[in-house]
């Protein structure tokens, strides 16, 4: 807690510092003004168990509602640049815009060179037992929806990565197990998506339902060099809970393929910073089929501050029929959040997690979870 309390204190004074350079930018086009209510810019300065520290810049921009529905639907985009102590470049640029006709664009472009690890595929796996390697890559995915009624979505998902992977022992565990992909490679592909979206406010929702729903086929007839199907089942709600400040949020994802033609680095995970947080590091639970359910409560603090608290649990499997119960993961932690823009539901958020199997990760990042 000393940990976030101290990066919350530093992250205040550095909004200060900037905040007279940010409050003079203004920008008018014939459709978006950009001012002090909707940019701003902070030094990075963060922590994550991939990562350790991470320093850099990232930027939001936030564009207001143009159509009058009764639901909040601003546009976000928020470019960053980290650089870490593991010696790992990220560029990312995580962008959701609404277009006067209600189109959504809901995509992450990123450009990462990372020094990543591998424990092996399966439930089962060590977090003592690792390898490490080197993987440079491009990824731009996500999905592109038209409105077919005030609710209803239905688009295309898309994507696209390419792979290089280097810097593994010959002895290693990776090169033991010499997974598919393990040079790295080509996956690109695309599907159909549907979205129902009942929420009252896309950056900080506080009641309604999100249900995402998709299949990607990647295939070499787009110019993959892998063979393979992903389905995708996202539920999320949110409900006013004790009060109107105190927000609790559901979500269940399931994430499954089909296909034996699938790289290691891109098979189905249960952790991460806006999956089941706690878990050690990302990487150590991957599989084919991945499952996981999580609850959050959100409570408005004071000024411009936040708090959460919640519990998780889920698992990876390579076929339904290897589903056992004993392999579920169980998470749980809190954390801090604070207000980016001033009258704007976009928050930087500090969490600390802990899992069953013994596991700790603090995590520093913007938006919600889910």
């Amino acid at each position: 807690m000393k940990l976030l309390f101290s990066l919350l204190i530093t992250l205040l004074l550095v909004r200060y510092s900037f905040g007279q350079k940010a409050d003079s930018v203004s920008r008018q086009s014939d459709s978006t003004q950009v001012n002090s209510k909707n940019f701003a810019f902070y030094p990075a300065l963060g922590y994550s168990p991939e990562t350790r520290g991470e320093f850099g810049g990232v930027a939001f921009f936030v564009f207001e509602d143009k159509i009058d529905d009764g639901i909040k639907r601003n546009s976000s985009l928020t470019p960053a640049f980290i650089y870490t102590l593991n010696k790992q470049i990220q560029a990312v640029i995580d962008a959701d815009y609404y277009f006067k006709n209600g189109d959504n664009v809901f995509s992450t472009m990123r450009y990462f060179d990372f020094p990543d690890k591998y424990f092996g595929i399966g439930p089962e796996t060590d977090a003592d037992v690792e390898d490490t390697y080197t993987d440079r890559f491009f990824r731009l995915d996500g999905r592109y929806t038209r409105p077919q009624s005030k609710n209803l979505f239905l688009g295309v998902y898309y994507d696209i990565q390419f792979n290089n992977i280097t810097k593994y022992d010959t002895d290693s565990l990776l090169a033991t197990d010499s997974p598919r992909g393990i040079k790295g490679g080509r996956t690109i592909g695309f599907g159909p998506a549907l979205q129902f979206d009942t929420r009252n406010d896309i950056l900080y929702p506080t009641k309604g339902k999100l249900i995402n729903v998709g299949f990607t086929a990647f295939s070499e007839a787009v110019g993959s060099e892998y063979n393979y199907q992903q389905y995708l089942i996202d539920y999320r709600q949110y409900f006013k809970f004790l009060g109107p400040k105190n927000i609790l949020a559901f979500q269940f994802k399931s994430e499954l393929t089909s296909g034996d033609d699938i790289p290691f680095y891109k098979l189905n995970r249960i952790a991460g910073n806006r999956r089941l947080r706690g878990i050690g590091h990302k990487n150590l639970y991957r599989d084919r089929q991945a499952m996981f359910f999580q609850v959050e409560g959100r409570q408005e603090l004071f000024w411009r501050l936040g708090g959460v608290i919640w519990a998780g649990a889920g698992q990876v499997f390579d076929k339904f029929q290897n589903f056992n119960i004993e392999n579920t993961r169980i998470v749980y932690g809190l954390g801090g959040r604070f207000q980016a823009i001033k009258g704007q539901k976009m928050n930087v958020r500090m969490d600390l997690g802990f899992s069953d199997e013994g596991g700790m990760a603090f995590y520093l990042s913007v938006r919600e979870a889910f």
